[in-house]
């Protein structure tokens, strides 16, 4: 079977060229790729990173609370991350373009989506400084003086060592978008009754112009991903459109195209160790490491919406006294939340940017039978964190592959509620497939409820 992405590549083409050519197109692009295919079976993941790599981030230059959404032009990322291990490595990061659907675009080098060199040396490598645990910071921000990006589209980082350039330390997505179009966004409770006080719905219209990029294939050339708070595994793909009139195409996705509100996030707040803040017991100084414990959480699932300031999932590196990159310490932070019971076929997880937006081992909370709470320890970072529970089934503990994400993303609802008004943010991001062979990015926006 061929993959996915060269299975829709190949389907646009048709509807896109008519006649024989077409189809000598279409044959010499699958011969061609056939060793492509058989090399990636899996489309990338949303996050790696190695045992040894810790508080990755990747966002906007002067953004820590953003998703990795930049424009083709002036668009800036930084990428850091903190490495634990005690030897010196030579490390570095080259950028790979992708398919919408996140497998490498078929027959595009380097030279194709990129101008400069094809990989980039990082410009800060800095040791920490009077921390108990000692490690490595590594920081970098691209387009640069040596590398340019020429083409819009899917892009992954890829951390690596240069004396073992085949093995991956860290990946992470990251869109580089044209705005070629105008996005019209507005969030509304969902249209199902049974519904309408927990979900939300997004009504979405793509506005062209001949003068800007026209679209002559509104439905096979066009892709359009809708998703909530930058989350690919629950993001809405292969959306048809309800209208074509014109130079407009109008989608309504609903039913089991809306997305659960969710909360407001809960907070811990680690930027201090000489003292406790909102929402800390203690801190602890117990030689090795500090120790920080949190207030115990109760469950929200039936309780009213508090409206409050969040970062939407994210959190920032901070301390009160030194340097935050290379100052700030790290804190094994016990998290608790109370329960009636222990919940025998389901896992309960920490989940947002402090989890990678996933639902690693790490993160799983355990039960206590003797305190009637599940608890759980992290090893985060100073600073200010957004989290909250997250409920999957204990058959699916350790799938974290795409397909099982997708499949059973997780439950908000379950212990923290879910509301038709939460202020959750969502994204679209528009593809058309560009005769020069890539998934070009043509639109992108974003847009909260009530704004």
């Amino acid at each position: 079977m061929f993959s996915n992405n060269l299975t829709c590549t190949t389907f646009r083409l048709q509807k896109s060229i008519s006649g024989m050519f077409l189809t000598f197109i279409c044959t010499a692009l699958l011969c061609v790729s056939c060793a492509y295919v058989f090399a990636q079976d899996a489309p990338y993941p949303m996050h790696l990173s190695a045992g040894s790599m810790h508080t990755v981030q990747l966002h906007p230059v002067g953004q820590p609370n953003a998703h990795p959404f930049v424009p083709l032009g002036g668009g800036r990322l930084t990428l850091s991350f903190d490495d634990f291990s005690p030897e010196y490595r030579t490390l570095e990061v080259r950028l790979k373009h992708c398919t919408f659907d996140w497998y490498d675009s078929p027959d595009m080098g380097s030279s194709d989506f990129l101008a400069g060199f094809p990989t980039i040396a990082f410009e800060t490598i800095e040791t920490s400084f009077n921390t108990k645990t000692p490690f490595t910071h590594y920081a970098v921000t691209f387009p640069n003086d040596m590398v340019q990006f020429t083409k819009s589209g899917n892009y992954i980082a890829e951390v690596y060592d240069t004396s073992n350039p085949d093995r991956a330390l860290i990946q992470e997505r990251f869109v580089v978008y044209e705005s070629l179009l105008d996005i019209e966004m507005r969030v509304v409770p969902s249209s199902i009754i049974r519904t309408k006080r927990t979900h939300q719905e997004v009504d979405l219209a793509i506005l062209h112009s001949s003068d800007r990029y026209p679209i002559y294939d509104a439905y096979d050339a066009l892709q359009v991903v809708l998703m909530q708070n930058g989350r690919w595994e629950t993001s809405i793909q292969g959306m048809e459109p309800q209208f074509v009139r014109g130079e407009e195409v109008t989608f309504n996705p609903t039913g089991s195209e809306s997305f659960a509100g969710g909360n407001t996030w809960r907070f811990a707040d680690l930027k201090s160790l000489q003292f406790a803040s909102l929402g800390l017991q203690r801190v602890v100084d117990e030689g090795t490491h500090w120790h920080a414990y949190l207030d115990p959480d109760e469950p929200r699932t039936y309780a009213f919406l508090k409206a409050q300031q969040d970062l939407d999932g994210h959190f920032v590196v901070s301390n009160e006294l030194q340097d935050d990159a290379t100052g700030s310490d790290y804190v094994w932070t016990h998290f608790s939340l109370q329960a009636f019971e222990e919940r025998l076929q389901e896992d309960i997880y920490i989940y947002g940017a402090l989890s990678n937006w996933s639902y690693p081992e790490s993160h799983r909370m355990i039960w206590n039978p003797e305190t009637g709470h599940y608890e759980a320890s992290l090893l985060l970072k100073q600073g200010y964190y957004n989290y909250e529970y997250r409920v999957r089934p204990a058959l699916d503990r350790g799938k974290l592959d795409y397909a099982s994400l997708q499949a059973q993303p997780s439950n908000i609802a379950a212990i923290e509620g879910s509301h038709a008004l939460a202020d959750t943010p969502y994204m679209c991001l528009v593809y058309y497939w560009d005769m020069n062979g890539f998934d070009r990015v043509i639109g992108f926006a974003s847009v909260k409820p009530n704004n």
